[in-house]
């Protein structure tokens, strides 16, 4: 885990970026990060059973009725950054 940002030796609270709680990695509460982890996990297989490219899975992911908040909010997210390694 990353040490939290120090200044004037007082520490910084980072926030995630999609729902303000303490940023676990990459921007994201681990909440959020765990969806960001399971969304590009399940994308290699997506991509190999029916070869869909990254910004159409994501707005499969987004439409599907079965995706969570967290994986839909990310989801969204990574639309907008438009890169699987985000």
């Amino acid at each position: 885990m990353i040490a939290p940002a120090k200044e004037n030796g007082v520490r910084l609270m980072t926030r995630c970026k999609l729902c303000h709680r303490d940023d676990f990695k990459g921007g994201y509460c681990s909440y959020h990060e765990n969806a960001h982890i399971t969304l590009i996990e399940a994308y290699d297989e997506w991509k190999r059973s029916i070869g869909i490219i990254w910004n159409g899975y994501l707005e499969e992911i987004i439409q599907a009725e079965e995706t969570g908040r967290w994986a839909r909010e990310v989801a969204k997210d990574l639309l907008t950054e438009s890169s699987p390694e985000n």
